[in-house]
This record gives C-alpha cells, structure tokens and sequence, in this order.
C-alpha cells in the first residue's frame, strides 16, 4: 500500500507563477494517493482567486486551501503541517515547477526503500538555466553553500552565503549521481510528517522566512540519526525571475537585479554594490539575515559561514551531523 503525500506549499504573492506551477503538478503527479495543500500567507495580489480556482477544477482530488493573515512562511508551514493527512510531505514553493513524469513516484521509492532516510531533494535548476541546489552543503570547512555552487569568498571570511558562483548543469559533473547530503532545500524537500513533528517542526527563531528548511533537515539528521540524499532522477525548475517576495511585489529594479545576480561573479558583484548599491537587498532583508546568521549560531554552536570545524567535531561526536568522517 502506497502511503499518502501532503504536497505543502505556502504561498505569498506568487500570481505570475501560480498556474505554471499547478499546471506542471497535474501534468507530471501520476501517484495514486497524494493531496495538495496550500497555506496563502496573506496575499494581495490574484493568488487567492487562482487558488480558488484550482480548488474547484477538481484536476486535484485533494485540493486544500488555508487562507491566513500575513504571518511569515514559518507560522504558514507548520499550519501546512497542521492540516497535512499524509505521512510523508513535500515541502515545494509556490513558484517551483516539477518536470519529471512521476516525480512523486520515483521520490517516495527511494525515500521508502531505507526508514534511515530523513529527507530527500531533487535536482533544483533556476529557470536561468544554473543549478541551484543538488542538495546543500552545511557542515564543512567552507560553511552554507548548495551543492553545484562555488563560494567566492576566502574561507573564513565569508560574509554572505549568496556569494558563490553559479553554473549551467553541464557544467556540474556530479549532479547525475543519489548521493548523501547534509540538507535538503524547501524549494522541494521530501521528509516524514512524524519525523518534522519529533524535532519540534519548522523553527519560528527563523521567523518570517530563510533558513528554516535547512534547520528542519539538519535537524532530522542529528537528532533522529537519519541520512539526506540528493536524488537527481526528479527534476525541479525554480521560477525566479517571476518571483514575488512574500512580503512585496518586486521592483523593475529587482527583476534585473534577479536576473543579473545569477550570472554575476560575487567578487564583481561586490564591486557593483559599492559603486551604485544595485543588487545589495533590501536593508530589512540584510538586517533578518544577520539576525538569522546570530540565531543558528546560538542554536547549533557554529557560524553557518565560517565554521570552525573542531568545535563542531567536539559539539557532535558522534552525531549523523558528522556522516563524512564516519
């Protein structure tokens, strides 16, 4: 018997992607039991009426919508948690695409061939054409970066996890193998409803958004003992140039600045900042990342950047944080 999936997507003004993304999902989900639900974080543009309108087609035979204030993706995934019937759950944004016939079959085989299995991610391409995570790598000397990327700053001296370059899937040779990952990513992430319930769900410290799918994973790996895989054969396109963020639709500025921004080498990018402040985020968004680099600092016990790797040899004797040198 198949157990059932609850597909989570929290939702915050992502109308221009919306129909692309349940398009896509009626197309490619041929699994036998599986349910959407979607938790709409306030938003003011059309998403509600196309959420709507989704409900009612009946293309889903499970079509949840919780409409809720603007609350920040955190509080909308655990009320996605809340209301999710599945055992197992994809976490999946609302502005990522699925673009493999099957998909939820070919991840829940693998996912349920080993109960050692905490979390499983696809292969996640921006719709620029350059990988965006086979996985991600936290716990190593050069600190967060997603797998497939490069960081561009010394090691140690890290400043931002967005500084790394980028490259087109043919140029990343590792990215055809399942492999053992430190995280998943919530662009789609595969995981037990039990499991995320027994390490206390998604933590509201990395409240309103960033960092909390990592957390989640990593959080499985250590305290269930659980391994995470990188699973290539689902393929996943991350629609970010028809991003809307969840607090506010983007600027004409911020669309270019979107798509220069995966092209663009840090260290130039760095430049261009200083010079004309194109590309630097928004000052509340700098300021939540620092407060969020501060918090997994005081929760895990290291610098997500910059990593002093012996003391986490010390913190975690012992634990699946430290699966590579086991």
């Amino acid at each position: 018997m198949t157990p059932r999936v609850s597909l989570l997507i929290p939702n915050r003004n992502n109308e221009p992607a919306l129909e692309l993304v349940f398009e896509k999902l009626a197309e490619h989900t041929t699994y036998p039991d599986f349910e959407v639900v979607v938790v709409d974080d306030g938003s003011d543009d059309r998403s509600r009426e196309i959420l709507q309108r989704w409900h009612d087609s009946g293309r889903f035979e499970r079509f949840v919508v919780h409409e809720q204030p603007p609350s920040g993706v955190v509080v909308a995934l655990n009320k996605g948690l809340e209301l999710a019937t599945g055992e197992i759950i994809v976490q999946l944004d609302a502005d990522a695409t699925v673009e493999t016939p099957g998909w939820l079959g070919r991840m829940v085989e693998f996912f349920s061939s080993d109960d050692g299995i905490g979390v499983v991610s696809p292969r996640i391409v921006f719709d620029t054409g350059f990988v965006h995570a086979y996985g991600v790598n936290i716990v190593v000397p050069e600190g967060l970066h997603d797998r497939g990327t490069q960081i561009t700053e010394d090691v140690g001296r890290r400043t931002l996890h967005q500084n790394v370059k980028r490259f087109k899937e043919a140029q990343v040779p590792y990215g055809s193998d399942a492999v053992q990952v430190d995280t998943g990513i919530g662009c789609c992430m595969m995981y037990r409803k039990a499991d995320a319930l027994a390490v206390g769900g998604y933590d509201m410290g990395f409240q309103p958004v960033w960092f909390d799918d990592l957390d989640l994973a990593l959080s499985i790996r250590h305290k269930l003992s659980k391994s995470n895989y990188f699973l290539p054969s689902a393929h996943v396109i991350h629609h970010v140039t028809l991003r809307h963020t969840r607090e506010a639709p983007p600027t004409p500025r911020e669309r270019v600045e979107a798509r220069i921004g995966q092209i663009m080498p840090a260290r130039v990018k760095a430049r261009v900042i200083a010079r004309t402040g194109v590309g630097g985020g928004r000052p509340e968004h700098m300021e939540r990342l620092r407060r969020h680099y501060a918090y997994w600092r005081e929760k895990w016990g290291w610098d997500l950047l910059n990593p002093d790797m012996a003391e986490v040899r010390r913190r975690y004797d012992g634990s699946q944080l430290l699966w590579r040198e086991s």
